[in-house]
């Protein structure tokens, strides 16, 4: 394959096409993109150019089953590749008995079927266009495609939402009663302000919270707009300086000694944001508690961001992302140009683009030089790449957080603000 790339996680977007219109999904917020299948001779020209595998993904952005071809390629992924892994995720609502059936005896030996809520009224707002008929999906699963597959790897997705989190208990306890074997949790990327206002997160550092303590944040939230403008009358008119300014550079000292940065307008303006995600954190461990008493693996993301804490999925299980037009990306992140809002910002996400599997071969791709630099990167993210949460020029509108083509490390892309990085959200790869 590449000259030094081994790849063995291969993630393939076979379609973009949907039969849905999920609030928070990227389709809703890109452009210049029509819904497209992923042509069948595109899809068997990358796989007889790979010789091993651990894992095939067979999912993007769209709905795996709406590729008319879908049963075939899981046929020819398990003929070409025995022992690997072979895995989609669906919103259910095209399974019936006869694909279910189908796609277990072509190959398919694990799948996720995403269920936010096991309130069908609250799910019918989440995901528009959906039915019960995604519970009745994936009580089927459970029944038709174990006694097919007794070892079919079943898993249920959620999506935390600030209006209904309370209720994600009763979908571990409902997993859990139809046998499913994990439940994964993710927080929303939000691809617009409004998006955020359905967050339960905070991309502050938790540690930067735990220095401050409740009574530090609080004053230096009091004093931080009399201290900012008694800077600014410092720089001009070199009047005294005032105590909350003394205050505010104390604080900031404190924090600098210790190895931090603070982004004041996160920390002062989302301590809502902050209050939730530590409610939040409550509902996980009540979703711990029913797991272990009934054996399903539960996978959570976390509350609080940590710049001390971050690694690339992609890199970690050295995989690759190939959209349903043949170009691949590096990542699922980085395969379509979007908006984000992240930090208190709005920003753009560009693509970034390594190749073209219809017209270049997979080596070459993988032995892209931009590639290749963006792995090393990747590699360590604490030491080779910022992390804008907790840096106070991020609400400044640094220009470096305004898209990802730059960073103040010299990085081109950058993953500064990638949510993925720092465990607040999560695909299955």
């Amino acid at each position: 394959m590449g000259q030094d790339f081994d790849l063995r996680n291969l993630h393939i977007e076979v379609t973009t096409r949907c039969n849905l219109n999920c609030i928070y999904c990227l389709r809703r917020f890109w452009s210049g993109h029509e819904p497209r299948d992923m042509n069948f001779n595109t899809y068997l020209k990358i796989l007889y150019q790979v010789e091993e595998l651990e894992r095939i993904n067979l999912y993007g952005f769209g709905e795996p089953f709406m590729n008319p071809r879908i049963l075939d390629m899981i046929d020819h992924a398990r003929r070409s590749f025995k022992d690997s892994k072979i895995f989609l995720s669906t919103n259910g609502m095209l399974l019936d008995e006869s694909v279910i059936e189908k796609a277990v005896e072509r190959g398919l030996d694990s799948i996720a079927v995403s269920v936010d809520t096991v309130n069908l009224q609250q799910l019918r707002k989440i995901r528009v266009g959906s039915s019960p008929r995604v519970l009745k999906s994936l009580e089927d699963l459970c029944r038709i495609g174990r006694r097919i597959l007794p070892e079919l790897e079943i898993g249920v997705e959620c999506v935390i939402l600030k209006h209904g989190f309370e209720e994600l208990p009763k979908v571990v306890e409902y997993a859990a009663d139809l046998g499913v074997d994990y439940v994964q949790v993710s927080h929303v990327v939000p691809y617009s302000k409004q998006i955020y206002e359905y967050a339960c997160y905070t991309c502050v550092s938790e540690r930067v919270l735990s220095v401050l303590g409740e009574d530090r944040l609080r004053e230096l939230c009091e004093i931080r707009e009399k201290a900012s403008h008694q800077a600014l009358l410092l720089s001009y008119a070199r009047p005294r300086a005032s105590r909350e300014l003394k205050e505010y550079f104390e604080i900031i000292g404190d924090l600098a000694s210790r190895g931090y940065t603070a982004n004041l307008t996160a920390l002062c303006e989302e301590q809502h944001k902050i209050s939730l995600a530590l409610k939040v954190r409550e509902v996980f461990e009540r979703m711990s508690e029913v797991a272990k008493s009934s054996g399903v693996e539960l996978r959570v993301p976390k509350v609080f961001s940590d710049a001390a804490d971050r690694t690339c999925p992609y890199e970690e299980k050295h995989s690759i992302y190939v959209r349903s037009d043949g170009k691949v990306a590096p990542c699922m992140e980085l395969a379509y140009t979007h908006p984000e809002y992240v930090n208190s910002h709005n920003k753009l996400v560009h693509e970034y683009l390594i190749g073209d599997v219809k017209s270049e071969s997979l080596s070459k791709i993988l032995s892209n030089e931009g590639f290749k630099r963006l792995r090393e990167m990747r590699k360590n993210l604490i030491h080779n790449c910022p992390w804008c949460g907790d840096c106070p020029y991020s609400e400044l509108e640094c220009w470096f957080v305004k898209d990802n083509l730059l960073d103040c490390y010299g990085n081109a892309p950058s993953c500064s603000e990638c949510l993925y990085s720092v465990g607040l959200a999560s695909c299955i790869i």
